[in-house]
């Protein structure tokens, strides 16, 4: 099964026009189901760190969250999405709604195996996205040279 990313927002990687709008996230989850999925995003394993905090995108505000990732061991995201979540209700894929309510809510810890094969699928996924995305700038640059002829 290939690893999901969650809030993977377009206005929080600058530079990208993919991915959905964090201004159309908003308010898509109720406030009484916000604690239990902040709960959720915050007991993630952690998996990457870096030594940059995140800002609030909406009001700018600094230090909200560290610049870090976690996992489930299948969904991956960043550590300020529980802070979008409850503050803001922004919303997060159904599939990935539904495998927390599967959990009960408690997002699993992971072996170190597991965390080594999750690191392993990710690299291994990035890999072949990149090679996707060489593919698709050759055949582009291809395209470009016959429409000029």
């Amino acid at each position: 099964m290939p690893l999901q990313f969650a809030g993977d927002f377009r206005e929080l990687d600058p530079g990208s026009d993919e991915g959905p709008s964090i201004v159309e996230a908003l308010g898509k989850i109720p406030e009484a189901e916000r604690s239990r999925i902040g709960r959720y995003l915050a007991s993630g394993v952690v998996f990457t760190v870096s030594s940059w905090p995140y800002a609030d995108w909406f009001t700018g505000e600094k230090n909200i969250a560290p610049a870090r990732t976690h996992t489930d061991g299948v969904w991956h995201w960043r550590a300020d999405l529980p802070y979008y979540v409850l503050r803001y209700g922004v919303a997060l894929p159904d599939a990935f709604l539904r495998r927390m309510q599967d959990l009960d809510w408690k997002c699993p810890v992971l072996s170190r195996q597991g965390l080594d094969a999750f690191m392993e699928q990710l690299s291994f996924e990035g890999e072949v996205q990149q090679k996707l995305r060489k593919k698709a700038g050759v055949r582009q640059a291809l395209e470009r040279r016959q429409t000029k002829k």
